[in-house]
């Protein structure tokens, strides 16, 4: 992905201030496929690669509510301790049905056009896999970070 080993070119003297400082801080950006990283290589990418790439992201979208972004920000609080699970239950629930994610675009269009514009976009990237695509159902989206709100009660 030429995107991606831009990315992996520009990026490496960036340090992401994440929980802590280990072993990886110092250690040199991965050279292989996600899918093939092992769990210390992807901590490297995760704080060398996305957190920066994101954070800059998030707060370029919104800097009041962003400014303070931090590994927890998307995966909870378990980021310091590293005993988080995806999707973040903490994260707000997204519906499941065209007609909940028309009324959520209809409620939170910037927020919704961010997300499916930069975010999924740039994060597939970072995974190696294709955004979602919508028509087969397959790809990196909404429901590898978000949790699903449930269909009876809409929560």
């Amino acid at each position: 992905m030429k995107i991606h080993r831009t990315l992996r070119l520009l990026l490496p003297a960036l340090l992401a201030a994440c929980a802590g400082e280990s072993s990886s801080d110092h250690a040199a950006l991965p050279n292989k496929p996600w899918k093939d990283q092992t769990h210390d290589e992807r901590m490297v990418t995760m704080k060398k690669l996305v957190f920066p790439t994101m954070k800059d992201e998030f707060i370029r979208f919104d800097p009041k509510d962003f400014s303070d972004m931090t590994c927890a920000t998307c995966h909870g609080p378990g980021a310091k301790d590293k005993t988080f699970k995806m999707p973040n239950p903490k994260l707000p629930k997204l519906p499941t049905t065209e007609a909940g994610f028309e009324k959520l675009k209809k409620d939170h269009p910037d927020a919704v056009q961010f997300m499916m514009n930069t975010v999924v976009p740039k994060v597939a990237g970072f995974v190696g896999e294709q955004p979602y695509d919508p028509k087969t159902h397959q790809g990196f989206g909404c429901f590898r970070c978000h949790p699903k709100e449930s269909a009876a009660t809409g929560n």
